[in-house]
């Protein structure tokens, strides 16, 4: 994953937010349509929330398609891959 390339170009209190929140890339499941919970897509989480600072979304690398997307959990408790947003660095200004 291109993480440190795209860290490097962002704005340093951007930086400074995904250091904190960036984790060891896991495989997790996401809904891939928010209204349906039957079709899903497994996707490599690259930020979480720890509890200070969080934001809505977390960073997702699909790592078939090669690009980063976004990913929100819904007030219904889906996790929702929202899509892919392109690099590392313009995933994270689409925050």
């Amino acid at each position: 994953m291109k993480v440190a390339e795209g860290l490097a170009i962002l704005a340093p209190h951007l930086q400074d937010w995904l250091r904190a929140h960036l984790v060891e890339p896991r495989l997790v499941r996401f809904s891939a349509d928010a209204n349906n919970r039957t079709s899903f897509k497994d996707l490599w989480l690259v930020t979480d929330h720890i509890g200070e600072q969080d934001s809505s979304y977390r960073i997702v690398y699909d790592e078939n398609n090669q690009v980063f997307g976004l990913e929100s959990t819904l007030n219904t408790g889906v996790e929702w891959y929202m899509g892919s947003y392109g690099s590392f660095s313009e995933t994270v200004e689409s925050m």
